[in-house]
C-alpha cells in the first residue's frame, strides 16, 4: 500500500474517522513511526554498506554526523555482521580472523592497546561511543593505510512517507514481500491514537496485541533467508544419504 492507501486504512476505524479527532499531518507521524519501529523489530530493511579505513584513524561513526554508512539502523550479525577486506585483497571474517569484543575486555586484556603501531591486518573489533555521544565501530590495530575496507550488513532506518504515493521504508520502490504486513502499520498507528486521543483503552489494548502478532509475522517473513539456508543443508543431507546408502 501507498501513504494514501495506509491513510485510508487507518480511517476503517470508526472512532478515527474524522480529522478533528487526529489530523493527517498527526496520523501521518505515527504512521511513519509505526513502520520505523516495525522495521526495528522485523528487520525489514535488511542493507550492506562498505567504507574504507583511515590511515591511523582507529574508530568510525555509524550513528551520529558524517556517519561512514548511510541510514544505519543497528548492525545486523545474522546476515553476516562485519566482512573486512585487507589490503591485499583477502577477506577476513569474524570469528575466523579477528574477534568483535568491547573497550573494557581490550582494556583489561590488552593494555596499552590504543596506543599499538597501525597495522592494516586487523584482530579485534568493538563498538563504543565517542565523546560526542555518537556510536562508533573502532577497530585493532588500527589501519596503516586507507586501503582495507569494511562491508557492513545492517538494518536500515528507511525513509519517512511523506507523498501520497510513498510506500513505507523505501519511498520510491515497494517491498513487496513485505506488503502483506502493511496493516502492521495501521495496528500501530491506531493502538497509539486510541492511547493518546480517543483514551478508549480496550481498542488501544487490541490494536497492540494486532500490531504485535503481526511484527512476529514480519520477522518470519525476514528469517525466510535463514529458513532457506536449513532447506538447503537439509537437500545436501538428502543427497548425501543417498549416495551413501542407497547404491547398496
Amino acid at each position: 500500500m501507498t501513504l494514501t492507501q495506509i491513510r485510508a486504512r487507518f480511517r476503517q476505524d470508526q472512532v478515527l474517522t474524522s480529522t478533528t479527532v487526529i489530523s493527517v499531518a498527526d496520523a501521518d507521524i505515527l504512521l511513519n513511526e509505526g513502520a520505523l519501529d516495525m522495521n526495528k523489530r522485523a528487520k525489514v530493511l535488511r542493507m550492506s554498506g562498505t567504507f574504507n579505513t583511515v590511515a591511523s584513524q582507529q574508530t568510525y561513526v555509524l550513528s551520529g554526523a558524517s556517519p561512514v554508512l548511510t541510514n544505519f539502523l543497528e548492525i545486523d550479525w545474522e546476515t553476516g555482521g562485519l566482512i573486512y577486506t585487507q589490503s591485499s585483497g583477502v577477506v577476513k571474517t569474524s570469528p575466523n580472523h579477528f574477534t568483535v569484543k568491547s573497550e573494557s575486555w581490550l582494556d583489561l586484556h590488552l593494555p596499552g592497546w590504543q596506543t599499538a603501531s597501525a597495522s592494516d591486518t586487523v584482530s579485534h573489533v568493538y563498538l563504543s561511543y565517542n565523546s560526542s555521544g555518537y556510536l562508533v565501530l573502532g577497530q585493532h590495530p588500527k589501519p596503516s593505510t586507507t586501503t582495507p575496507s569494511w562491508k557492513v550488513y545492517f538494518t536500515g532506518r528507511g525513509t519517512d512517507m511523506s507523498a501520497g504515493g510513498d510506500y513505507p521504508w523505501v519511498t520510491g520502490a515497494q517491498l513487496t514481500h513485505m506488503e502483506p504486513h502493511h496493516k502492521g502499520i495501521v495496528y500501530y498507528a491506531q493502538w497509539k491514537a486510541h492511547e493518546l486521543r480517543t483514551f478508549m483503552e480496550k481498542e488501544a489494548q487490541k490494536y497492540m496485541e494486532l500490531y504485535l502478532a503481526e511484527c512476529e509475522m514480519a520477522r518470519e517473513t525476514m528469517d525466510q533467508l535463514f529458513d532457506a539456508e536449513i532447506m538447503g543443508t537439509r537437500r545436501e543431507a538428502q543427497v548425501y544419504a543417498g549416495q551413501t546408502f542407497g547404491g547398496r
